[in-house]
């Protein structure tokens, strides 16, 4: 295997590492979002880490020659952990509009959460696909560098 070679796999990866961690910012600062109030605006962090993601992924998808090339990654890496962490509060009940302070006699959840769990839902089904046709597109390259 040529050296270029090694080094485009290596670029390839560090995209894909790099998708994962700012999926996982963009996860880190949406959470405040989801609150006893309801669904809050996006704040810095969030929009910076969608422009980063935006930018990598335009830029590994240059370099790949096919169109939305790492873009699952990240998606995967916000979804994922939102599913996860909606499931907790499916069944419960929904905070009403200006709720008391939660204490230990009164809870309740973010009143959006069946629709965050659908929206992760999709989130993954689109990342699961764009993850194949990724995989198809890196194996058609490994192909064209191997002849």
């Amino acid at each position: 295997m040529p050296v270029s070679s090694i080094g485009t796999w290596a670029r390839i990866a560090a995209a894909r590492l790099l998708q994962v961690v700012l999926g996982l910012v963009v996860l880190y600062f949406s959470l405040p979002m989801f609150s006893s109030a309801g669904l809050q605006e996006p704040n810095v962090g969030v929009w910076l880490g969608l422009v980063c993601i935006g930018l990598l992924t335009a830029s590994a998808s240059r370099a790949e020659g096919h169109v939305f090339a790492s873009l699952w990654v990240a998606v995967l890496a916000f979804a994922l952990p939102a599913f996860l962490l909606s499931l907790g509060g499916v069944g419960k009940t929904p905070c009403p509009p200006n709720p008391p302070p939660i204490t230990n006699t009164y809870s309740c959840v973010f009143p959006g959460y069946g629709a965050l769990l659908a929206f992760a839902l999709v989130l993954m089904a689109a990342a699961i696909v764009g993850a194949v046709l990724d995989l198809r597109a890196l194996l058609v390259r490994a192909g064209r560098a191997s002849s």
